[in-house]
Parts: C-alpha cells; sequence; structure tokens
C-alpha cells in the first residue's frame, strides 16, 4: 500500500480477535476507506458511521468511539470532510460530509485497497477450499 494513502490519518487500535482487517490495515485505510465511503451518500454523523460500519462488516469489525472520533477530527483537519453541528448553540451531533479533496482521497485509497481486498478474498477461499473442499 503506497504510504500516501496511508497518511498518518489515525492512532492504532487494538483488534478484537473476530476482526478480519487488523491493525494498521483498519485504522489507517478500512476505516478512513468506509467513513469517506458513507459521507459521499449523505452527511453522516459518529454514532450513525460505527452503526453503518458494523452492520455493513457483518458484526466482524470491531468499532470504538476512541477509533472513530479522533479519525473524524484528523480527515476534518485534512480538509476531507467538513463538519457542522446539528445545533451549534449545543454542539449535540456533528455531521460530516465529504469535500473535493476528500473525494480525491477517497479515489486514491479506495484504488489501492482493491488490490489488498482481491488478496484477502483469494486467500480465504483458497483456506475454503482447502479445508471444507
Amino acid at each position: 500500500m503506497a504510504e500516501s494513502a496511508r497518511e498518518d490519518i489515525v492512532a492504532g487500535e487494538r483488534a478484537t480477535p473476530g476482526d478480519v482487517f487488523l491493525g494498521e490495515i483498519k485504522t489507517r485505510t478500512v476505516f478512513p476507506l468506509l467513513i469517506l465511503h458513507f459521507v459521499r451518500e449523505k452527511p453522516e454523523y459518529g454514532n450513525s458511521l460505527m452503526h453503518k460500519i458494523r452492520e455493513k462488516s457483518g458484526g466482524v469489525m470491531s468499532v470504538s468511539p476512541n477509533t472513530v472520533y479522533p479519525l473524524l477530527r484528523r480527515l476534518e483537519e485534512k480538509g476531507y470532510v467538513e463538519g457542522e453541528w446539528e445545533r451549534p448553540d449545543t454542539r449535540s451531533r456533528r455531521f460530516y460530509a465529504i469535500t473535493p479533496k476528500g473525494e480525491e482521497k477517497y479515489g486514491e485509497i479506495k484504488d489501492q485497497f482493491e488490490t489488498h481486498l482481491l488478496r484477502v478474498r483469494k486467500a480465504i477461499e483458497a483456506l475454503h477450499e482447502e479445508l471444507y473442499g
């Protein structure tokens, strides 16, 4: 994976035994990619993003607020997303939307990550075939 696609967006999160994507791959690639993907569709807030990640991964990826919220702040600092408070006076929920710079980053990470996903899929299929014929 190219270094530019793995910018130091977030510090690592410990993986749980059920995680399919571990450590750096998850926190530097998978989560940023998924967050950018979801906020492309419509503005989202942290808890809704965590729910979507859990749902789309079939519950096999652990999602921690201690990872997602700092990641959202870093993505915002880098100009990949813009955040807006639902109610600025109470700072209730912060909704994030992708920026043009975020669209570029999304395309870059997505293209580079596909190679990794295809390798993982091939390995899983080979292991499944070996074990279960």
